[in-house]
């Protein structure tokens, strides 16, 4: 295994990837206006493939969280009648350098629409990257929209950056004290949070001044963003009516995706407070951004990434997610959800160095699960040596406890409501991936969005087949996004909508299909008794052992996708 070290250093190397992401204007003379209730927004104009898409960058959606509005929920801006460019965006700040500007007056969103939209559905994307890291401009909407235009399905896109790490995510006693949510209700830790509900609220308000349907809204994401899209589906301060369908990527993640508030606040707050000797809540205030990512630094090795958790807090959330799906506590809408094929390889072959013997493999499976899970695997899986290579095994059980299956699980229980529910697996693999990675975590996020595909394997493009498949993908969201339905004539396979009695799941690659009952026997087997036991918030927590956690899995996560290596490095 990689040791911290190491891995460190490799984390360190950043690929300078700067403004690759910003659209190429078509011309000075193409300025494209918005009205909203801070004013007009003056945007540009980008052809791409034949198309005219406009676009809007760095959109302020809330007042700047600084000063004393630091460690609070955003606030709203004051309603104006000026004029403004919004040609440049930032990310926030955070501790490692994505190519932009950061600053913490980041709470943006980005635009980017059809010329002439006129009350068109809106996709609000939030972005990933373990909730202490990323940043809107990584998702270019243009391609997007000018597919959706090309094949009269036209969309907005619309990306949206909040509060990180410990700047988004510190959870602290006397901040818990201030009682600084709606009606002097008590809140900590979940600033990012806050923002994207308050960035979906000022989406919903004035999106039809860009040509949007206030009443078409689909919210989605990946990873972080995938969780995120969950919680916004859980959490009652998201009133019923701001978005009407949802669209999860790899946001699924077991056991847990939230803190218990006083864990939250020992590896968060209390550390702060020790390491800057900061007795008071203004002292914190006072440190400047470089100081908190110092603090943060040493927390993402000595506590597995904790800088950037959402906390049960009573106020976001009451529960750990997992219990609000068992306990069909979710906003009842259409639904697209899935994972990749292969989500944890960024993380085994890497520690594993792309070969395993099935000694390795129990010793993991032991860091992983308590010991009653382990001896049941091998009456699910079968025995490790009947597998050739015992690393495959152990990332088919690994990506189906960590993901594959609580994807199932909410789709199963959304079935079960009457509400059409989309269940994928991407399995698509670019040419330089290595026989040990597959279709790893994040490996979908450059067919909707290529401007990423620098970041997952930088030096790459596109070929022919790479081109069809994220063609097609975009094309089954942007009718969903359209109409709760992924399908569209022409389209190169039909997406069934889940049943409980086929449990069905679209696998997402060059020649895609439907497959029946794929997860169904390791799922119900294995993992859907172990995610929720009693229904209670201690129940899913106690089948990891502290070795590896899940934060420790964003962790790795976050250290793979801003080292410099690629897919097709992982050997």
């Amino acid at each position: 295994m990689l040791s911290t070290r190491r891995i460190m250093t490799k984390f360190m190397v950043v690929i300078p990837l700067l403004l690759m992401t910003i659209p190429t204007t078509k011309g000075a003379d193409i300025s494209p206006s918005a009205q909203t209730q801070q004013g007009i927004y003056i945007g540009r104009q980008t052809t791409i493939h034949g198309t005219n898409v406009n676009y809007w960058l760095g959109i302020l959606y809330a007042q700047a969280p600084i000063g004393n509005l630091r460690w609070m929920p955003p606030q709203a801006l004051a309603i104006s009648n000026v004029t403004r460019e919004a040609y440049n965006s930032v990310s926030c700040h955070q501790l490692y350098d994505m190519g932009f500007p950061r600053t913490e007056v980041c709470l943006i969103v980005n635009v980017y629409a059809p010329e002439n939209a006129n009350n068109l559905p809106v996709y609000v994307w939030i972005h990933g990257d373990a909730f202490y890291a990323g940043a809107s401009l990584q998702y270019d909407g243009t391609p997007f929209v000018s597919t959706s235009i090309i094949n009269s399905v036209p969309v907005i896109v619309v990306t949206i950056n909040y509060r990180l790490g410990l700047l988004g995510f510190m959870a602290d006693k006397e901040l818990f004290e201030e009682r600084s949510g709606i009606d002097n209700r008590k809140t900590t830790g979940n600033y990012g949070i806050l923002d994207q509900i308050m960035a979906l609220d000022w989406i919903k308000k004035n999106i039809a001044g860009f040509g949007g349907n206030p009443e078409q809204i689909t919210v989605g994401g990946e990873s972080a963003g995938g969780i995120s899209t969950v919680i916004l589906l859980a959490t009652s301060l998201v009133p019923s009516g701001t978005f009407q369908r949802a669209a999860v990527e790899s946001g699924t993640l077991w056991p847990n995706q939230a803190y218990p508030l006083q864990t939250a606040i020992n590896k968060t707050g209390n550390v702060l407070r020790a390491s800057t000797h900061c007795t008071t809540l203004q002292c914190l205030r006072n440190l400047t951004a470089d100081q908190i990512h110092a603090v943060e630094s040493i927390l993402l090795v000595t506590e597995n990434g904790a800088t950037g958790i959402p906390v049960i807090d009573g106020y976001v959330l009451d529960d750990i997610i997992e219990n609000y799906y068992a306990n069909e506590n979710l906003k009842k809408m259409p639904l697209l959800i899935g994972s990749t094929a292969n989500e944890t390889t960024f993380i085994t072959c890497s520690l594993l160095n792309g070969s395993a013997t099935s000694a390795q493999v129990q010793e993991y499976f032991r860091a992983l699960y308590n010991t009653t899970i382990v001896d049941e695997i091998p009456a699910i899986y079968g025995p490790i040596s009947a597998m050739p290579n015992p690393l495959i095994y152990l990332n088919i059980v690994f990506t189906n406890a960590w993901m594959n299956c609580g994807s199932r699980r909410i789709t199963s229980s959304f079935s079960s409501y009457g509400i059409p529910s989309y269940l994928f697996t991407y399995n698509h693999l670019l040419s330089t991936t290595s026989s040990c990675a597959g279709a790893t975590h994040s490996s979908d996020l450059p067919m909707l969005f290529p401007s990423y595909l620098p970041y997952f394997s930088g030096g790459y493009t596109f070929d022919a087949i790479d081109q069809q498949v994220s063609t097609s993908m975009m094309l089954y969201w942007a009718h969903f996004i359209s109409s709760s339905n992924p399908n569209y004539n022409g389209s190169p396979a039909n997406w069934d909508a889940c049943q409980q009695s086929v449990d069905n799941d679209f696998v997402i690659q060059f020649n895609p299909y439907m497959r029946n009952r794929h997860y169904y026997p390791t799922c119900t087997g294995l993992w859907d008794r172990y995610a929720v036991t009693n229904k209670t918030i201690t129940s899913a927590a106690n089948t990891y052992t502290n070795k590896y956690s899940y934060f420790l899995l964003l962790f790795f996560c976050f250290l793979y996708l801003h080292s410099n290596v690629s897919i097709g490095d992982i050997k």
